[in-house]
């Protein structure tokens, strides 16, 4: 049966190449909206799912590295914090967040390396009328996407952060990198209690499969609150259903996507 979501392509041997690297990469949805950007546009790319584990990832960067079509790579899970050493310019917000999701391939061969997954969450929230300045964020996750978020939410002027992560090396990673760079923000690990805050965010993965647990307890949930994911696939989680059905206003992944590909398009030349 004919997929009625295929893309149109026309692909030929000058069509420069972007790969969407990840493991699993069932999730991603990313390249269907990045073709047809690319396409309304008029640019001759096209970007393409790349699946490797883990274990190949050298070798598979390796490779990467020898195609001369490749215009650039964007990762996802569990892919990002492994790329800062094999960048060779990484742009200042990845180094606070210690994560790169997004590669240029610069005309010399060499890569500079950006993330976007927080640029993509605060511009999705703006464009949904959602202010982060002056509010108050329980931010669930502190892996690549949580630490971008937690950058942009702290460059956007949040009054107050606490952060949930189980992982401690990392937790106090991010808030060093946060208190080096933001001297004047209010952030601390927190506890998946989301009682007194404004913004409730999953920055995790959790939640994508129906048996996942609950980041937070919807219990706990007030109606003056806001739950947003990051999550793509489903477009709405378990958890969002379950904090619509409390009253609260939900924010679903794809404004994240939406805004983190129009800031990945720019740095790709894509405008």
């Amino acid at each position: 049966m004919a997929d009625p979501n295929a893309a149109l392509l026309s692909v030929t041997g000058e069509t420069r190449l972007y790969v969407v690297i990840g493991d699993p990469i069932r999730q991603v949805r990313s390249t269907q909206l990045y073709n047809r950007l690319s396409a309304e546009r008029g640019h001759d790319v096209v970007f393409v799912p790349l699946q490797f584990s883990e274990a190949d990832f050298e070798t598979s960067i390796k490779g990467l590295r020898s195609f001369k079509n490749l215009a650039g790579i964007i990762a996802t899970i569990p892919h990002k914090p492994k790329l800062m050493p094999v960048i060779d310019l990484v742009l200042p917000r990845a180094t606070v967040v210690g994560a790169a999701n997004s590669i240029r391939i610069e005309a010399d061969g060499s890569w500079t390396g950006d993330i976007f997954d927080g640029v993509g969450y605060v511009n999705g929230l703006r464009s949904e009328g959602i202010d982060p300045a002056g509010k108050s964020v329980l931010l669930i996750g502190a892996g690549g996407a949580g630490a971008a978020c937690a950058v942009e939410l702290a460059q956007a002027g949040v009054a107050k952060l606490r952060i949930v992560e189980l992982d401690r090396k990392k937790l106090e990673w991010l808030l060093s990198s946060l208190q080096a760079a933001y001297p004047g923000l209010d952030v601390a690990p927190g506890e998946a209690a989301p009682e007194g805050f404004d913004i409730v965010a999953n920055a995790t993965p959790v939640g994508m499969r129906e048996e996942d647990p609950f980041v937070v307890d919807p219990a706990r949930l007030s109606p003056n609150q806001i739950i947003s994911e990051m999550i793509m696939k489903p477009n709405v989680t378990r958890f969002l259903e379950a904090a619509a059905a409390r009253g609260c206003r939900t924010h679903i992944g794809y404004h994240a996507l939406m805004g983190q590909a129009n800031a990945t398009m720019s740095f790709f030349g894509l405008e």
